[in-house]
């Protein structure tokens, strides 16, 4: 660490904190580059013990000498930098909900002044590796005997304790189940795992993005493809052995290359293949369930049945016993084995098609009765009332917005038991009752509703829509003309506005852009022995204040040099604070404060480096707020 030092200056950390912004800036979810610090600042803490030369609290000589060699090089003005990286960390950890521990430190407020500027931080992970490895075998478990899935966190803490299962995980995980804020973040974690497990014996590891390996049907022949739920869409990603996925037009589905073609080993086996910060994975299962899906246009595989739609299910001998019983039991339509002798059926394994289940309350009654990998099928969870499908009109304008004839369905919850009653513009609607009762999306345009705004309602929840026969769209502006205002005056002369300045620019007949010229102006007095003047402006820009040169007329007319002099700083049609550092302490006077918005002037950076090193200047409320957005920027 000691190569980032810049010994000798005020801010001894500010290449350490240059290249953490430098990384946050392309990477916000990537752990604090200014960790190894804060791992040498442990360390010094630990080195804390009575010698000749010091007490057992001389912390910052054990943390200089750690880091220079020298106990003298880094003292206590010097930690305030740390500390707050310390307060980065505990919020950064934080954001990633436990999967990367908890940081816990002591407000400085809390502590004596002395020991105002150590992090003394207890960290730790709510879940070992030995817990990790566990989930698996546990998700399993609930599946095995008819659980819906994925469950929400809550549940799933709620059957570990109903289960007694508290033994097989670790001490830390036992003890944070017993703090109500802690268990939180537990029941977070573990939805998450769930939500994302593919069934395999071994979870995706945190903050690495999974890409489920489907099964497609296309022209008489299967085949690999690949769907990837991830907010950044890459056109070619390349995988470890030589495996290749290309993006299928603007898609989430990718076509597969260099794995061998669906098969009934490849099928059984399971395949996982790890990537830069991705895995493409698909678990071992003898049963296959194809539905047609609307993106791709064809068949492609899918975790479950789905109530009143078509599927293919092919079979491997071991489990085509249990298959027959559950179709026997609970499918409306495609009960019969097909026997024709197709070229892409792997070998031995049977097929079904098409397979409808028009009782979704059958269905689940079904699957819990069948054992085996056939009682894993069950249909997607429905935590919450939702409308799903339907015919949209300009989602751009209004994503509720549907073409009359092209109502949605509605879902109701898996937990209702019965119990409500659901209303359509607040009146229980009898054409719908035969496929709620089934368990099944009840389709809202066989109640032909008048053009206008509608609602949903279940059990005290409800969703509002539109219908409408057409919707006007305007076009989009591609290119915007106006005045562009630097330091609150509007150019002479108009101009195309860019991205940048289009928030700010004049357009039209709107002036509220611009600040009147004549604005009043404000002075300030700053001391000329501060060793650092600033003021940090509510726009998020930052000036450093030089002191001017003495002028010849105060040797002549003052005869004693009283100290400290001052001298006069004005500020026209601007605020912010006004920031003096003397002896490591910083001292801090409003100058029209206002509210701080640092996303729009400046560099937002040093903004925040300068206001968070000066957070001890004052104490008013005006202050807070400017040391909470610099708190924002610099997570």
């Amino acid at each position: 660490m000691g190569r980032f030092l810049r010994l000798g200056t005020a801010e001894p950390y500010s290449a350490l904190e240059d290249y953490r912004w430098r990384k946050r800036q392309q990477h916000k979810d990537d752990v604090p580059a200014f960790l190894p610090l804060l791992a040498c600042s442990v360390m010094a803490a630990s080195r804390m013990v009575n010698d000749r030369n010091h007490r057992a609290t001389a912390y910052h000589a054990r943390f200089s000498e750690l880091l220079t060699g020298d106990e003298k090089r880094l003292g206590s003005h010097h930690y305030e930098p740390v500390s707050r990286m310390w307060q980065v960390l505990a919020s950064w950890q934080h954001s990633q909900k436990g999967a990367r521990g908890l940081c816990t430190i002591p407000a400085p407020a809390d502590l004596p002044a002395n020991r105002s500027m150590i992090g003394f931080a207890q960290s730790q992970a709510l879940l070992s590796g030995a817990d990790r490895s566990f989930m698996p075998k546990f998700f399993r478990s609930l599946r095995e005997h008819g659980a819906t899935w994925p469950l929400p966190g809550k549940t799933l803490l709620a059957q570990i304790e109903i289960r007694g299962m508290e033994q097989h995980f670790s001490r830390g995980f036992r003890n944070a189940l017993q703090e109500e804020e802690l268990r939180l973040f537990l029941a977070n974690l573990i939805g998450n795992y769930a939500a994302s497990w593919d069934g395999s014996d071994e979870l995706v590891p945190t903050g690495v993005t999974r890409a489920e390996l489907l099964v497609r049907l296309d022209a008489g022949r299967l085949s690999w493809v690949a769907r990837l739920r991830s907010a950044e869409q890459k056109e070619r990603i390349e995988l470890n052995d030589g495996v290749v996925l290309e993006q299928l037009g603007d898609t989430a589905y990718y076509e597969v290359t260099g794995l061998p073609a669906p098969s009934a080993d490849t099928l059984t086996r399971g395949i996982r293949r790890d990537g830069d910060n991705l895995v493409l994975s698909r678990p071992s299962s003898s049963v296959l369930v194809l539905a047609r899906d609307d993106v791709l246009g064809v068949w492609a595989g899918t975790d479950g049945f789905h109530p009143g739609e078509a599927h293919v299910v092919l079979a491997a001998p071991t489990a085509q016993r249990d298959v027959q019983r559950l179709l026997d039991k609970a499918a409306t339509t495609g009960r019969s084995a097909d026997t024709s002798k197709l070229a892409w059926v792997p070998q031995g394994w049977s097929m079904h098609k098409p397979v409808t289940f028009d009782d979704a309350v059958t269905l689940r009654r079904a699957l819990q009765e069948v054992q085996g990998t056939v009682g894993l099928l069950q249909p997607p969870a429905q935590f919450k009332l939702r409308l799903e499908g339907g015919l949209k009109l300009a989602p751009s304008l209004d994503s509720h917005l549907y073409l009359r004839g092209g109502e949605p369905q509605v879902v109701l919850p898996d937990t209702t038991e019965g119990t409500g009653t659901l209303l359509v513009d607040g009146k229980e609607r009898p054409e719908l009752r035969k496929a709620l009762a089934a368990g099944r999306p009840a389709s809202l345009a066989v109640l032909r509703l008048e053009p206008g705004r509608h609602t949903v309602s279940y059990a005290g929840v409800e969703i509002d829509f539109a219908t409408a026969d057409q919707a006007v769209i305007e076009p989009k502006m591609t290119k915007v003309c106006g005045f562009t205002v630097a330091d609150g005056k509007a150019s002479e002369s108009p101009s195309l506005l860019v991205e940048q300045t289009l928030p700010t620019g004049i357009t039209g007949a709107d002036c509220t852009g611009a600040k009147a010229q004549d604005a009043a102006a404000s002075m300030e007095v700053c001391r000329r022995d501060a060793d650092e003047v600033l003021f940090a402006a509510a726009d998020g820009r930052l000036w450093t204040l030089e002191a001017p040169e003495q002028p010849d007329w105060w040797t002549e007319r003052l005869p004693d040099t009283p100290a400290p002099l001052r001298f006069e700083a004005d500020f026209h049609g601007i605020g912010g604070w006004l920031l003096e550092r003397r002896s490591g302490r910083w001292k801090g006077r409003p100058v029209n404060p206002g509210t701080p918005k640092p996303n729009s002037a400046g560099n937002p950076r040093a903004w925040a480096r300068a206001v968070l090193n000066a957070q001890q200047a004052s104490v008013e409320s005006s202050w807070a707020a400017y040391v909470q957005a610099a708190k924002e920027l610099d997570r």
